[in-house]
């Protein structure tokens, strides 16, 4: 299958703002305003005070690895055949502890490490951007 044949992810109401973020090649994370805390993945209220006050901040896209995994058998995603191995990871943005996305890395199965310092990248599909994190520059 080709890169166009992939599943592309579903953007709605509650969505929107983090898929426009990336196509802006930024990278915005939910926020509650009324206990100042990061929400990832986003929600329709905070699920610590249940608060609906909620906005949408550009954060830095700099964090570490807290864990991986190296993806070497795709089953029915048979669309990512062609990318195996690759790595998947639970990055901690800097900006809150505890903060982490689930993301795709953009680097060798060899270079991932628990710890490793990552930043944001974008992926420009012809449907969706799409935001994978690579080795920090020094």
């Amino acid at each position: 299958m080709s890169m166009a044949e992939r599943p592309v992810p579903i953007s709605d109401e509650v969505t929107r703002p983090y898929w426009e973020g990336a196509a802006a090649h930024e990278l915005r994370i939910q926020h509650c305003d009324v206990c100042d805390t990061y929400i990832h993945f986003p929600a329709p209220q905070c699920p610590g005070c249940a608060s609906k006050a909620l906005s949408w901040r550009r954060v830095s896209g700099a964090g570490q690895v807290y864990t991986y995994t190296v993806i070497h058998h795709v089953g029915a995603l048979k669309a990512f055949a062609e990318d195996v191995p690759y790595v998947n990871a639970w990055v901690e943005l800097d900006e809150q502890p505890g903060l982490r996305v689930l993301v795709r890395l953009a680097c060798k199965p060899s270079q991932a490490a628990i710890g490793m310092r990552v930043e944001v990248c974008f992926v420009d599909r012809a449907e969706v951007t799409l935001p994978y994190f690579r080795p920090a520059e020094p």
